[in-house]
């Protein structure tokens, strides 16, 4: 029996094969590979990498956190939105927490010192209040984000992100401006027609390789089967 996703393709001027979506090296060849970027956070227990690889892809290898596994993928630059998503977000309100518990610590020590009668219960509210005010400092660490997420450019299916200033400022805008450039000279010589074929590809490779799942994938192809210039 057919399902609708058959009919669709089968619609298209354009053949999705079963697995090699696009023109790409199965085995890596070493002399393609181009600048690197590592990012790590112990914190969270992330660990990111990314390699430029031959003229129009990107390498990925993927930790998102502590329990979860690697992913590793590869992305066309020629199907990315060249202009990522920006979000830097700083939760204040656990700083002023920790700054409030610090306080509160000093204040107990303060007078510990100074009614040495009763040092030992104001000796245990200082601990208990600079634990706090560590515990607010971590989660405030923890929450702060400053990212930017890469999309793909017609269906906008969140592909990857990469944390601003890591692992410094300057390598971060070195590489952040070279990707960038990469993506818009991917895409300089190939026709609105012809990437959104190919992104519709890539999002279906990925969707078979688990890096996204069937519902952002469903979302993407209906938004690239809507666009005005796909071939059908």
């Amino acid at each position: 029996m057919v399902n609708d996703e058959q009919l669709m393709f089968s619609s298209a001027a354009y053949d999705v094969a079963a697995d090699n979506y696009e023109e790409f090296d199965q085995e890596i060849d070493a002399a393609k590979l181009d600048e690197k970027l590592a990012q790590t956070n112990t914190l969270k227990g992330t660990h990111r990498e990314y390699q430029l690889y031959a003229p129009n892809h990107l390498l990925l290898n993927l930790i998102e956190g502590k329990k979860t596994k690697a992913k590793n993928f590869h992305v066309n630059l020629a199907w990315l939105n060249a202009e990522p998503q920006h979000n830097k977000i700083v939760v204040w309100k656990w700083l002023y927490w920790a700054l409030g518990a610090g306080a509160l610590a000093g204040l107990s020590l303060y007078l510990g010192f100074s009614e040495t009668d009763k040092l030992n219960y104001y000796l245990m509210a200082g601990t208990i209040t600079i634990t706090a005010s560590l515990i607010c400092s971590l989660i405030f660490i923890y929450l702060m984000r400053d990212e930017f997420i890469f999309r793909s450019l017609y269906g906008d299916v969140r592909l990857f992100l990469m944390e601003n200033k890591k692992p410094s400022q300057k390598e971060f805008d070195q590489y952040f401006i070279k990707l960038q450039q990469a993506i818009v000279n991917a895409q300089s010589s190939i026709s609105v027609s012809d990437r959104l074929v190919g992104e519709l590809k890539m999002c279906r490779r990925l969707r078979d390789e688990g890096i996204i799942n069937d519902k952002t994938y469903t979302i993407a192809r209906t938004a690239i089967f809507k666009h005005g210039q796909y071939k059908s």
